[in-house]
């Protein structure tokens, strides 16, 4: 058996391994992976994390976001080529949460390797864009002019906004934000507001290959900061519905306290996925 290191160059070999939501990832900033094939080429172990913690300054994190066994006895070499490959980004702490489907192997692998191991809700809560839209208190309110879709924003002016969030610690949950390119985000979709002609808005969202809608970043501030917020979903469910199929999933990371206030409010039909959780101290 051998293990590589995922790349751009290389990623579309395992696209079908990995499926595609994963691999759309390798080749973001704080995105790696790696997998494992057998003598005959054939992909037999993979596991895609992310280096959290990057600008924050406090311990970095590795938070694995898909890990596949198929064979067992390549679970030792996988963990060896991931304990090498962390310990070049200064990993401090191993996180993993992974859908608690069929993943026997896998979870085994992670126990022996020294993970904890809890079955909990997952913190992406899963709706519907037809439930959304739904929402009385939606359906009783406008957009209102302070607020665009982004495909009218200038480039100059969107740089300007992510690096407004990004200087106060906001960077929904992808801390690469401010170095994903525009064409990652549903531009037409996506919406911003402005007060006093300076951003105080994103509602950032990206389609992934499977067809569903995921939340990047939702956050405002200022003195109408949650009625803004309210403003850019539904500029964002004007742009949305009549281009997605209303059953269309809408994720949505519940990554903090903020962001599980305002989805267990804007989402009260969403619900988490059960996952195994768990991590391991490294170094």
């Amino acid at each position: 058996m051998n293990v590589f290191t995922l790349d751009t160059e290389n990623m579309t070999d395992y696209v079908y391994f990995l499926t595609p939501d994963i691999a759309e990832n390798i080749g973001r900033t704080y995105y790696r992976g790696i997998v494992v094939e057998e003598g005959d080429g054939e992909p037999v172990a993979a596991m895609v994390w992310e280096v959290r913690n990057v600008l924050s300054g406090g311990p970095k994190e590795s938070n694995i976001i898909f890990f596949r066994l198929d064979e067992e006895d390549a679970a030792d070499l996988l963990f060896d080529r991931y304990k090498e490959e962390i310990a070049k980004d200064e990993v401090a702490l191993s996180r993993y949460s992974l859908r608690a489907k069929a993943l026997l192997k896998e979870k085994m692998a992670l126990k022996t390797a020294g993970f904890s191991q809890k079955l909990m809700e997952g913190d992406t809560i899963r709706t519907k864009l037809i439930d959304i839209s739904r929402l009385s208190f939606l359906q009783k309110n406008k957009a209102g002019d302070s607020v665009q879709s982004l495909c009218y924003m200038t480039q100059r002016g969107l740089n300007t906004g992510i690096k407004r969030f990004v200087n106060k610690g906001k960077f929904g949950i992808c801390e690469d934000i401010a170095y994903l390119p525009r064409s990652y985000f549903d531009n037409d979709v996506s919406t911003y507001s402005e007060e006093d002609g300076m951003v105080n808005g994103l509602f950032l969202v990206h389609k992934m290959p499977s067809g569903g809608i995921k939340v990047l970043m939702m956050g405002a501030f200022g003195t109408n900061a949650s009625k803004d917020m309210v403003r850019m979903i539904i500029k964002a469910l004007e742009k949305a519905l009549p281009v997605y199929p209303p059953e269309t999933e809408v994720l949505i990371d519940r990554h903090n306290y903020a962001a599980l206030a305002i989805s267990e409010k804007l989402f009260p039909t969403g619900f988490g996925y059960p996952v195994f959780m768990g991590e391991r101290k490294e170094g």
